[in-house]
């Protein structure tokens, strides 16, 4: 056999862009892929001879440059005929971010029309297979049906696992295509396979990556805000109060070259008459002086720097080669930068924010957030100062990320002892590959979640515009995401409503969940709902549906979903969802529990501490609570169970949404 290196040599020497099927299928054969019999003759009595040795019926394949492009002339390839009813789609494509990519798809010819299809990064193992087969719509076809045997997952596995290892082992392969993937019996075949080539893509260079070197931004002992204003609501005075608000202790320095004094700090006419030494220098400058002034800023001994200004590569030709300099800058001085066009960052063990939006203070807790936009600093971090009863550990707006990047200060919050979580919001990956492997291990011992700006055609173009961010397709970027343990969201609300859930409570075991309400059609959309994403409703253990009888009226048959409006009506609505409650919660079929309030003022209105003691006496299952009724009463018990450690949602759906993210979680870090 032809060595593959050979092969693809040949072939360039020729000028080909694609390979001819005959020699496609040598290359997979190489690999251990199983393909469909064939011999490559010259002329029909060797085509004759070719058919009777593999054995009627075959295919003959015209090997011409009409039909692969570029190749031999006048040979023809003799193939045995394969046929199943099940077609299946195969492939390795270069993605421009991630490398190259394995896909598993249903189909066959109409794989275009399906679209049911799953990719992963190369290389790929079994787990990672077996997940692709799980995320694909038809994948019950896959297995026994109708009198035909299972699809064989050893030879999917081998296929798939050599697809990626191609991919990786020869940079001038772009794409291979098998397609058909035919199942002969459980067997699937390569049948037809196409392998197109194209020019290595080019070499990154090892980009910095020094986590710990973040501890100054997070815990600096002083601070200089250069463009310091005296003017309120000017950024340059926000960033001033907003320290101020937190009770930052360290020392604030002030630059301005009209000197004086702003919210009684002396101010300094110009970065030469500082101390030397300040650890941490906040820039809010027009674009085009940050260059140079990290410069002066490195000559007094400033070890980090984060720059404000936007007016950068994500507007336009000019801020494409101003971003350059600040590249240069920062090379020459080894200063370390957030940004530029960020809105700053906070670290609230420290007491500290470099935002410049106006944000009082702000709460902390033990959620973090990484996010390539400005407003987890600032408009939704007031939103969930004001309108949540959580806080966070450190948010960070990563800008253009001409420095740090995301890799760096997920691991950062990986390490940091006071980060339970960590949520991501981003449009492109500096590092792609480095923030898969890093991201691998975090998710190991922490839930990641995060939303992907750029999925659609449009969000791509409005990414561009926004931080001059590249888009990737967003199925392989989303098979990267799951194969690296993260758990993809698709909604910003998102961001914060599994947040609130993650901060006070645990991580569900599991996906079983139980809900109790005061309907049963409520309860029976919901459980379609919990279906519909990945959240399983299952059996009581027959002690708890005995319970859950004796509380109730005879005439109710009791069951998960648990319908309590009977109980709560013969006893009281404290009643029915207290013993109910208990009784699920013992339950060990059960992970996480739901109740439905029903709140108004003639059905009574319960107490609620009986919730928080439920949720303090089994702190190993997450307890959501959601409502029906009036509005009112939800406010208040909101502003009750909340602070309490106990998450509350206005509508019936959105706790049955966060519990399938945190199963996804949970389920991410108890991979092998």
């Amino acid at each position: 056999m032809q060595d593959t290196r050979n092969i693809i040599q040949e072939a360039r020497k020729q000028g080909q862009d694609s390979l001819s099927e005959y020699h496609s299928k040598q290359i997979l054969t190489h690999y251990g892929i199983p393909t469909v019999q064939e011999a490559l003759v010259r002329d029909l009595d060797a085509a004759r001879e070719a058919a009777e040795k593999i054995g009627y019926p075959v295919v003959l394949k015209v090997c011409s440059p009409e039909v692969t492009h570029k190749t031999e002339k006048g040979l023809i390839v003799v193939q045995a005929m394969v046929k199943g009813p099940r077609e299946l789609v195969a492939g390795m494509v270069r993605d421009a971010q991630f490398g190259p990519c394995v896909m598993l798809g249903l189909g066959g010819i109409f794989t275009e029309t399906l679209n049911d299809v799953s990719f992963r990064v190369a290389p790929i193992e079994k787990r990672d297979v077996l997940e692709m087969v799980e995320e694909l719509r038809g994948k019950k076809i896959l297995e026994a049906i109708r009198g035909m045997d299972a699809v064989s997952m050893d030879v999917l596995v081998q296929t798939l696992v050599a697809l990626g290892k191609i991919g990786l082992e020869h940079p001038h392969i772009r794409e291979i295509d098998i397609n058909p993937l035919i199942v002969q019996g459980s067997q699937p075949v390569a049948v037809d396979a196409l392998v197109v080539l194209g020019e290595p893509p080019e070499e990154q260079p090892e980009t910095t990556f020094q986590p710990q070197q973040l501890e100054t931004f997070f815990s600096p002992e002083s601070v200089v805000v250069i463009g310091a204003s005296s003017a309120e609501g000017k950024p340059g005075n926000d960033v001033i109060r907003n320290m101020m608000d937190n009770g930052y202790k360290g020392d604030i320095h002030l630059v301005n070259p009209k000197g004086g004094e702003i919210l009684g700090i002396q101010v300094k006419p110009s970065i030469d008459d500082l101390p030397p030494g300040i650890e941490l220098a906040i820039i809010i400058l027009p674009a085009k002086l940050n260059p140079q002034t990290i410069r002066d800023c490195a000559a007094k001994g400033v070890k980090a720097v984060v720059l404000a200004a936007g007016g950068f590569a994500e507007v336009d030709e000019e801020g494409e080669s101003l971003q350059e300099d600040l590249k240069r800058a920062i090379k020459e001085t080894g200063v370390r930068v957030i940004g530029p066009n960020t809105s700053g960052h906070t670290s609230t063990p420290h007491n500290f924010t470099s935002s410049f939006f106006p944000l009082g203070k702000i709460p902390r807790g033990n959620i973090s957030y990484i996010a390539q936009t400005g407003n987890f600093a600032t408009h939704t971090m007031r939103y969930i100062a004001t309108a949540e009863h959580f806080g966070v550990a450190r948010v960070v707006g990563m800008g253009n990320k001409v420095d740090v990047e995301e890799c760096e200060v997920l691991q950062y919050c990986a390490d940091d002892p006071e980060t339970k979580a960590i949520f991501m919001y981003l449009e492109s990956f500096k590092n792609p590959r480095r923030f898969l492997e890093v991201a691998r291990e975090v998710t190991k011992v922490k839930p990641v979640i995060l939303l992907k700006g750029g999925r659609t055609s449009t969000g791509a173009k409005a990414a561009v515009a926004h931080t001059a961010a590249l888009a990737s397709d967003h199925r392989i970027t989303e098979g990267a995401l799951k194969q690296a343990g993260i758990v993809p969201i698709y909604h910003y609300s998102h961001l914060f409503m599994a947040a609130k859930v993650l901060s006070s409570m645990p991580l569900p075991k599991g996906n079983r969940v139980s809900m109790l309400g005061p309907s049963g059609a409520m309860l029976v959309v919901l459980s379609d709902f919990c279906k519909q994403s990945g959240l399983d409703v299952p059996k009581l253990e027959e002690s708890s549906r005995e319970r859950l009888q004796e509380i109730s009226p005879p005439f109710l048959r009791m069951r998960n979903p648990v319908d309590i409006w009977g109980s709560a009506t013969v006893h009281s609505v404290e009643f029915g969802y207290r013993e109910g409650m208990e009784a699920v919660l013992k339950d060990p079929n059960i992970d996480a529990v739901v109740p439905i309030l029903l709140l108004t003022d003639r059905s009574g209105i319960p107490s609620y501490d009986f919730i928080v003691d439920l949720a303090e006496r089994y702190p190993e299952k997450p307890i959501l609570v959601t409502f029906s009724g009036e509005i009112k009463h939800y406010e208040n018990a909101k502003a009750f169970l909340e602070p309490r450690g106990v998450p509350t949602f206005p509508l019936i759906e959105e706790p049955f949404e966060v519990l399938s993210i945190l199963a996804q979680c949970r389920k991410a870090m108890e991979r092998e």
